[in-house]
């Protein structure tokens, strides 16, 4: 039996614990901020976190530390992060092809896109390039396709048809395999560790081509050190007006097609109101500020800031559009 002395003693620990709470939550941020990056350096994650991360820092008053935490194509970051205290300290550079088309084709990868993060806001958005060596015998998507068909069972065929991307069931790996759907060529999904990491590849020609973010190769393409087949998005990247879009190759199959990467931010689940509408606030002043907003561009990013609510929007549906992407292209994919 509880005593009216129990009872109150009770009542005014629970009491100072939600105010203890409370002032923390006030007093956020009182110690550096970790952004965890699940992919390695070079891709369109790790930029726009190196990007935001400063001037985010100047805007919380603490140090917001980058770091890459590399493996299974971001998931073991990811759910680390989903893990961790939802204290505002331990944040996620979400990228679409791991916190959305990895779990939709992958639903044992052990963590839920919606249910184990609480969404801060989308930053940029970028449409996916394909990428190759200027050595690479095709010089559009188009000239790829027929080579590829020609080839087939040939000796020569590794050295056309092996594509690179940031790994498993990422944005650029299921984006060829709606390609090929589509349009009946044949091509081999080489994983890496990263955009970067893809991209390193091809510069050392080990394998012809990838697929990732506009940000990954963009640099090399404006020098020629590579060269951009096609973008996925319907209008050409401003940074890469050369790059035709799929949809101008003249493949009535393409003519609707629109693919997008983004990066977000997001937090560990049950993070409180009150940090979440600080860290909005952050990214909202990072992402207005002219120098940040430069920089991602000039990358070939889009900043596109969106409140919390709205981003909560875009992961599902974009976790659901993947999803039956899979389904109709039977793929099987393990990460």
């Amino acid at each position: 039996m509880i005593t009216r002395r129990q009872f109150t003693q009770g009542a005014l620990a629970s009491s100072l614990g939600v105010t203890t709470a409370l002032h923390a939550q006030e007093r956020y941020p009182n110690k550096p901020i970790r952004l965890v990056v699940g992919l390695a350096p070079g891709g369109i994650a790790d930029q726009t976190a190196r990007i935001i991360a400063p001037r985010m820092a100047e805007i919380l008053g603490q140090n917001v530390v980058v770091e890459n935490r590399t493996g299974a194509g971001g998931a073991i970051a990811t759910k680390a992060v989903a893990a961790s205290a939802p204290d505002g300290y331990t944040l996620l550079i979400a990228f679409d092809g791991t916190h959305v088309t990895i779990p939709a084709a992958n639903p044992g990868i052990g963590f839920d896109p919606t249910a184990d993060f609480t969404p801060i806001g989308k930053a940029v958005d970028s449409p996916v390039l394909i990428t190759a060596h200027p050595s690479f015998p095709a010089n559009d998507f188009g000239e790829f396709v027929r080579l590829s068909r020609k080839l087939i069972g040939s000796s020569e065929a590794a050295r056309v048809i092996d594509y690179g991307t940031a790994g498993v069931g990422s944005t650029g790996h299921l984006t060829m395999e709606l390609l090929k759907l589509r349009l009946g060529f044949y091509a081999v999904h080489i994983p890496y560790r990263g955009g970067g990491d893809a991209r390193g590849q091809v510069l050392g020609r080990q394998i012809p081509l990838m697929l990732a973010a506009v940000p990954t190769t963009s640099g090399d393409i404006r020098t020629g050190t590579l060269k951009g087949l096609a973008v996925t998005s319907a209008k050409r990247s401003p940074v890469l007006p050369n790059v035709p879009t799929l949809a101008e190759l003249g493949y009535a199959e393409l003519k609707d097609l629109d693919v997008n990467s983004w990066v977000g931010l997001v937090a560990p689940a049950r993070t409180p109101a009150a940090v979440v509408a600080r860290l909005d606030a952050a990214l909202r002043q990072t992402l207005a500020s002219d120098d940040v907003s430069t920089r991602l561009l000039h990358t070939g990013s889009v900043p596109v800031k969106s409140s919390p609510e709205i981003f909560a929007k875009q992961i599902s549906a974009d976790f659901g559009q993947w999803k039956r992407v899979i389904a109709d292209s039977r793929l099987r994919l393990e990460a």
